[in-house]
């Protein structure tokens, strides 16, 4: 059976999600309800968080989980947000340039990297 723990920790002017495990279909729902739980926080039209994911604790991701990450993003974007990826290994970053999703789910070196630049409303 796949585990995926999800930590949640709100930051100024932005949400800092830390996922360990995996990430494929068994357990990509509770990664896109913490989505729709930090997107919905955010009343319509009104500037979202951005959104930056430690990738550090994961050890594997399919389809279904790269699709969770590209939808949170879209509809992060849709409220002027963003996600920014943190802390991704080769086989994440392998995954991503595969699938040309680099440009769409930047990944940063480090939180430092990641924020830097952010807008920080409260």
């Amino acid at each position: 059976m796949t585990a995926l723990a999800i930590e949640v920790e709100r930051r100024s002017g932005y949400w800092l999600l830390t996922l360990r495990g995996e990430l494929d279909r068994q357990t990509q729902p509770d990664l896109s309800r913490a989505f729709d739980e930090l997107l919905g926080a955010a009343p319509h039209g009104a500037e979202c968080p951005h959104i930056v994911c430690d990738l550090g604790g994961l050890v594997f991701c399919d389809s279904s989980g790269l699709r969770a990450l590209v939808i949170a993003q879209e509809r992060a974007r849709e409220r002027s947000g963003g996600l920014r990826l943190i802390e991704v290994n080769p086989s994440m970053a392998a995954l991503l340039e595969i699938t040309r999703l680099e440009e769409q789910l930047p990944a940063y070196d480090d939180l430092d990297h990641a924020t830097n630049g952010l807008s920080h409303p409260e």
